[in-house]
């Protein structure tokens, strides 16, 4: 980077040194590394080389890049996650419901070719995302200080105002020769709204319409990103939203597969203050074991982090699967194989002399292959 790019960046330094950035690309080019954050993802100043060494097009620049948001919130008895993504083809989002009290999930999902009737203007810092279908209506709108969610359903509507923390994990690294990936994961500080349940609903139950406000203890958080990535991707996705039986909110995110070229995307927050973590490995249990139940329970998962002695962090987690959402997509260049799973974690943390011990506390984890 040039001393001049330098300066445009205004760059600051905080958080154990960290940076916050203007803008990611800087003379043609993404910067690499983990930050405080990044306010503005300026991908279409990326100079991408065909291997002619011709450079692409903007329109070819913005129909490679995939992108996509994921918002999870909490309000006993319900969970309920929220996605929308453009995969080059195509444009898909997703709703599901889950329960906690019935065990009980409730889905619904759309797709449009290309980004016909979306909208992906601007970034996770300042900008909007807009899925229109017949079956789903969902706004994201971004800003600095929060998140403005708007949903509507054939069985649910939501309207939620999500309070940003300002401790973000923010990081871009490479993928394959000429990719590269960023991505921001982020717990919530505060939520604001509600969900209606609506007549169609399982959950529905008598009165015309079902609305449950949010209340000071519901959860949320934010897993947004935007890149170039391989061709082929698997990764593996851990994600825990909970608070700690001494009252601290603990959101947990661990990853494998994608963010792994000289940095982890892997981090805890305790009260909203990120602690950064090593790498990870998941060992993901294969077939089913009979269960008393007249239904087969899926293998548990292991989540773990080897420590060679440099670190004074130790991850071990199982991770006992419980019900799924899984959606196959083939487009023949294009194609996706994607499974959320909502399941229970048991096992400890150790961040040095602090040890956060988990027991049963529901979650989940994404074992995601895509192919685009």
């Amino acid at each position: 980077m040039t001393t001049s790019a330098r300066d445009s960046a205004q760059s600051e330094s905080v958080n154990r040194g960290l940076l916050i950035l203007d803008q990611l690309i800087q003379d043609g080019q993404p910067t690499f590394g983990v930050f405080a954050g990044v306010k503005r993802i300026n991908y279409l100043d990326y100079h991408s080389y065909l291997i002619s060494q011709k450079s692409l097009s903007t329109w070819r620049k913005d129909f490679k890049a995939n992108q996509f948001a994921f918002i999870q919130i909490v309000q006993p008895p319900y969970r309920v996650c929220i996605a929308l993504a453009t995969i080059k083809v195509a444009t898909t989002a997703f709703i599901y419901l889950f329960n906690e009290d019935t065990q009980e999930m409730e889905i619904g999902e759309a797709l449009k070719p290309l980004k016909r009737d979306a909208l992906f203007d601007g970034d996770h810092y300042q900008g909007q995302m807009a899925f229109d279908h017949l079956h789903l209506k969902l706004t994201m709108t971004f800003s600095p200080t929060q998140v403005n969610v708007t949903l509507d359903s054939a069985t649910i509507g939501l309207s939620a105002t999500l309070g940003r923390y300002q401790q973000p994990l923010a990081i871009c690294t490479p993928a394959g020769r000429r990719g590269w990936t960023f991505t921001q994961k982020e717990p919530f500080q505060t939520v604001a709204g509600q969900i209606t349940i609506k007549p169609q609903s399982k959950f529905y139950s008598n009165s015309p319409e079902e609305v449950l406000e949010f209340d000071k203890q519901a959860l949320a958080n934010l897993d947004w990103t935007l890149g170039y990535m391989r061709h082929e991707t698997n990764w593996f996705w851990s994600c825990i939203n909970t608070y700690l039986p001494d009252g601290r909110q603990f959101l947990l995110n661990l990853s494998m597969g994608v963010n792994e070229t000289g940095a982890s995307e892997n981090a805890c927050w305790l009260d909203g203050q990120i602690h950064y973590l090593p790498s990870v490995m998941f060992s993901r249990g294969e077939g089913q074991r009979k269960g008393k139940s007249k239904n087969n329970i899926q293998a548990p998962w292991r989540v773990y982090h080897q420590n060679l002695g440099w670190s004074n962090v130790d991850i071990e987690l199982n991770f006992t699967p419980l019900h799924v959402y899984k959606k196959t997509d083939n487009y023949g260049v294009i194609a996706s194989i994607f499974e959320q799973w909502l399941g229970e974690y048991s096992g400890e943390i150790r961040l040095g002399s602090t040890v956060i011990k988990l027991d049963k506390v529901l979650g989940l984890a994404e074992d995601h292959f895509a192919k685009w």
